[in-house]
């Protein structure tokens, strides 16, 4: 019994573990990556926080090693420059290899970056913060 009691709490805990690590939980307590706007309102967050790790786990995998601490100082600077209304105006909704997209467009016209829906979370797949 008692032997049965620890291999459940390991694996609970391992379970918890893997969740925390992975970024797969799309609730946090500051945001959500569930919706193109609030998954970039969180990257937003992360940003002017200067939280290089949770910003990791909001992009797609390709651009994980490119978020480094150096960019991470220089992007908190630039993002005082900036509301969250100036960074996202409106989202173009299409899909690309049989993923859906949405094509991020600042106030003033330009594109942000492209977030790609991947395991019910939006993810950036360009550092736009950089």
């Amino acid at each position: 019994m008692i032997k049965r009691l620890t291999v459940f709490v390991a694996l609970l805990a391992a379970g918890s573990l893997l969740i925390a690590c992975s970024g797969t939980s799309t609730n946090t307590s500051s945001g959500s990556l569930k919706d193109p706007k609030s998954s970039l309102a969180y990257q937003f967050e992360l940003v002017k926080a200067g939280d290089v790790d949770k910003l990791k786990t909001c992009l797609t995998p390709r651009l994980r090693d490119g978020v480094t601490k150096e960019v991470m100082d220089k992007a908190k600077t630039d993002a005082a420059k900036y509301t969250l209304d100036d960074l996202y105006a409106s989202a173009e909704m299409g899909e690309a290899d049989g993923k859906k997209t949405a094509k991020v467009k600042m106030k003033n016209g330009r594109t942000l970056t492209t977030l790609i829906e991947t395991d019910g979370q939006w993810l950036s797949d360009t550092i736009w913060f950089k």
